[in-house]
C-alpha cells in the first residue's frame, strides 16, 4: 500500500511531484537551482548544503570537479612554480600509477577518509614499499590542503587516515672489503665498470654522477664539483638542481678517480673524433661525463641491470654473491670512510646530508669494532687493580 504524502507542510521551496519525488527550488543570485529526492528531510539537507557552497564559494562547475581535474590545477598552478622540476615529476608518476585509476574519477568534495584508506590498505597487499604509500599520501594531502584554502572543499580527509604498519625494512646490503674488491676486479672487465668504481670511492648518487659535466672536474686540484643531478622521467633526460642545498659539496679526488676521470676523458674525446656527426648528445646535455657511446646521457637502469651482469660472472666463477644495488655502493663506500676513521661530521659533508644524525643513523652498524678501539684510548685513565 502506497505511503500518502504530507502535501499540505512541505516546507518553503519544496514540492511534491507526479513520479512522488520532492523537488526543491531556489535561486542565488539570479540563477535557479533544483535538486530532488524521494525523502522530504534528505532533500532538505541537500538544499541547505548547496546553499552553504554557494554562499561560501564552494560550488563550481557544478560541484563535478573530479580528483584528476584537481590534480593536472594544483600541479599546474601551484607545485610548477614553488618546487623543482624532478619534485613535479615524482608526483606525476606517483599520480599516474597509484592514484589516478582507483580515485581519479571520483568528485573531489565526495572523496571520505575510508576510501583512501582502503588505497593505502590495497597498495600495502600488493608489495609496495612504505615509501610509495608515503608519496601517494604526500600527494593527496598537498592536494587537499590546496584544495580547503581554495574552499572547494569543506574539510581534508587526509588527516583522517593512518599508514599501514609496515615490516621492519631489510638490513641495508653493504659491500665487505673482499666483496668490494672481487666485484671492482670483474666490473673493470665491464664496459661501464668506470662508473661502479666512481660510485665505490666518492659515495655520490646515481643521478649525481651521471649528471656530471666536465666543467664539474677540476684536475688541476683534484676536486669533483656536485651541482646537479640527472632526471630521467617520461619526458626524457634533464638536469636538476641537487637534492638538498646540503647535496652542493666538493669531493677530493683520490689517486684512482683522478687517474680514472683523465682516462675517462681521453676515451671519450677519441670516440668523439670517431664516430662525428654520429656523436649525438641531447640538447643542454652535451658535456657529459658519462655517457652512452653515442653521447647521450646513461639511464639509471642500466648501470643497475650492469649490477646484476656482474654478479653474474662472480658467480660463474663459482663464488656466491647477493645482489647489491647501485645505491649499495654509496652506502659501501661510507662504511669504508668510517671503519678507515673518518670523522662522522666529514662524512656527513661528502655524503651531502643535511644533518649529521642522517649519517649516524645510516652507519651506526660500522661503529661496534671502532667503539672498541675509541674506548681502549681512555683505559689508561682507569688502572686495574691486581686480583689477589
Amino acid at each position: 500500500m502506497a505511503v500518502k504524502k504530507d502535501i499540505q507542510n512541505l516546507p518553503k521551496g519544496i514540492t511534491l511531484r507526479a513520479d512522488g519525488n520532492y523537488m526543491g527550488r531556489f535561486s542565488y543570485y539570479g540563477e535557479r537551482y533544483t535538486l530532488y529526492d524521494k525523502d522530504v528531510k534528505k532533500l532538505q539537507k541537500k538544499l541547505e548544503e548547496l546553499r552553504y557552497e554557494l554562499e561560501h564559494g564552494l560550488y563550481a562547475k557544478e560541484n563535478k570537479i573530479t580528483i584528476d581535474d584537481w590534480f593536472h590545477t594544483w600541479i599546474k598552478e601551484y607545485k610548477v612554480p614553488s618546487v623543482k622540476r624532478g619534485t613535479i615529476g615524482v608526483y606525476e608518476d606517483t599520480y599516474s600509477s597509484y592514484i589516478k585509476k582507483p580515485l581519479g574519477k571520483k568528485k573531489l568534495k565526495d572523496l571520505r577518509p575510508e576510501q583512501i584508506q582502503n588505497l593505502y590498505n590495497t597498495l600495502k597487499a600488493d608489495g609496495y614499499s612504505r615509501s610509495t604509500i608515503e608519496l601517494v599520501s604526500v600527494v593527496l594531502s598537498g592536494m587537499y590542503i590546496q584544495a580547503y584554502k581554495n574552499q572547494l572543499v569543506l574539510k581534508n580527509p587526509v588527516p583522517l587516515t593512518t599508514l599501514p604498519k609496515m615490516d621492519d625494512p631489510a638490513e641495508r646490503r653493504v659491500l665487505s672489503r673482499e666483496e668490494q674488491q672481487l666485484f671492482l676486479t670483474v666490473a673493470r672487465q665491464y664496459h661501464y665498470g668506470y662508473v661502479y668504481e666512481l660510485a665505490l670511492s666518492t659515495g655520490m648518487r646515481s643521478g649525481e654522477i651521471r649528471g656530471l659535466e666536465w666543467k664539474d672536474i677540476d684536475f688541476q686540484n683534484r676536486i669533483i664539483h656536485v651541482r646537479g643531478t640527472l632526471v630521467q622521467n617520461r619526458y626524457g633526460f634533464y638536469k636538476d638542481l641537487p637534492k638538498t642545498s646540503s647535496s652542493y659539496r666538493d669531493i677530493p679526488m683520490i689517486d684512482n678517480v683522478y687517474h680514472l676521470l683523465k682516462e675517462r676523458r681521453i676515451n671519450q674525446m677519441e670516440k668523439k673524433l670517431l664516430l662525428g656527426p654520429d656523436w649525438k648528445p641531447l640538447d643542454k646535455l652535451e658535456n657529459l661525463v658519462i655517457t652512452t657511446d653515442t653521447g647521450k646521457p646513461l639511464g639509471k637502469t642500466y648501470l643497475n641491470n650492469g649490477i646484476k651482469t656482474i654478479i653474474k660472472r662472480i658467480e660463474k666463477s663459482g663464488q656466491e654473491f647477493s645482489y647489491i644495488s647501485f645505491h649499495g655502493l654509496r652506502h659501501s663506500f661510507a662504511t669504508r670512510c668510517i671503519e678507515n676513521g673518518m670523522e662522522p661530521q666529514v662524512l656527513k659533508v661528502i655524503l651531502g646530508h643535511a644533518k649529521l644524525a642522517i649519517t649516524m643513523d645510516l652507519y651506526a652498524h660500522v661503529l661496534p669494532d671502532t667503539k672498541v678501539k675509541e674506548m681502549q684510548k681512555i683505559s689508561g685513565l682507569f688502572p686495574v687493580k691486581g686480583v689477589s
